[in-house]
């Protein structure tokens, strides 16, 4: 009896199905290089267990439960399906795990600021908000978060470090006066105080944060059959898509056009953007960076590069 079929007959996760589950956590952490879960080094047996436990055992695992009954309709249906909860569990994980660790960072540079300061106790914000100490940001925002990432990226002058979720000494991102500057941009942009979620957003989005590579050992795992393919092609499709669009939203109209012909000669990009030579290397230097920036710790950052490019391209006269 397959996992499907037990599932079908009994409507819970038997030993076949219990089974698949742990095949599916070892090769979606394999094929995202998911960090482990907190207490773990590596992608031991307990660490699979327990996130294949965690799965089913919060307030959503009922209904992640009923889905899978519903919507899968045969073997290869049911592991997609539970390969995609698993991938959508690990990555909310590893999203709060650096945000957290982003908002502490944020915190430690911005108190140590004498340009930012908390808002004060019965104002709006108070004793959570941060604002410039100039007053010029009065109140609490409440806009676009694009608005505040579009005006930090014209912050050029920064100091990027690689960023370790899992480092427990070294400073994420980059250096406090790159951190300062970008959320002075930010504050200024909002012309109003934020929260440090708020501002680990717009950094977040500037310094491209995403969960880093880790060693995932699975010598222990090779009972459950080794070589699982984790990663669908329709899934991949998605998320090039979505890298994409994620860089063109950091580029202004000129910059997408750049972008288009980034792979010429600055005189061919000159004549097919018609800007002059100058600002064209200038422009082509400035998208390369934002680049490298958003793309650059995507698994799949040529084909996101690719894509954007083709999205950018000028519509051809009709």
């Amino acid at each position: 009896m397959t996992a499907w079929e037990e599932l079908q007959r009994d409507g819970a996760f038997g030993v076949e199905a219990t089974t698949e589950l742990y095949r599916c956590v070892r090769a979606v952490a394999r094929a995202g290089n998911f960090p482990p879960p907190p207490g773990h080094t590596g992608w031991t047996l307990d660490a699979v267990v327990e996130t294949a436990h965690d799965v089913f055992a919060d307030a959503r695992g009922p209904q992640r439960l009923v889905e899978l009954a519903v919507k899968a309709h045969d073997d290869g249906s049911f592991r997609r399906l539970l390969e995609q909860v698993i991938r959508n569990l690990l990555r909310d994980r590893a999203r709060a795990t650096a945000k957290g660790r982003l908002i502490r960072r944020l915190r430690e540079v911005l108190d140590s600021d004498p340009r930012f300061a908390v808002v004060a106790v019965g104002r709006p914000g108070g004793g959570q908000n941060y604002e410039l100490s100039d007053a010029t940001t009065p109140g609490v925002w409440n806009g676009r978060l694009s608005d505040l990432v579009a005006a930090a990226y014209k912050v050029t002058d920064v100091t990027i470090v690689r960023w370790r979720p899992n480092a427990r000494r070294e400073s994420p991102i980059a250096d406090a006066a790159s951190l300062s500057a970008v959320c002075e941009a930010a504050l200024r942009a909002a012309g109003a105080s934020m929260s440090p979620a708020e501002l680990a957003d717009v950094v977040a989005a500037r310094f491209a944060v995403g969960p880093s590579p880790v060693v995932t050992p699975v010598d222990d795992l090779d009972p459950w059959l080794p070589g699982v393919n984790a990663v669908d092609q329709a899934q991949a499709e998605v998320e090039i898509l979505a890298g994409a669009r994620r860089l063109l939203n950091q580029l202004t109209p000129r910059e997408r056009l750049v972008l288009a012909y980034l792979d010429q000669p600055v005189r061919q990009m000159a004549d097919r953007t018609g800007l002059g030579k100058s600002a064209t290397a200038e422009a082509a230097a400035r998208v390369r960076d934002i680049v490298r920036q958003v793309l650059g710790t995507e698994d799949h950052r040529e084909e996101m590069l690719h894509a954007a490019r083709a999205l950018a391209a000028p519509s051809p006269p009709r």
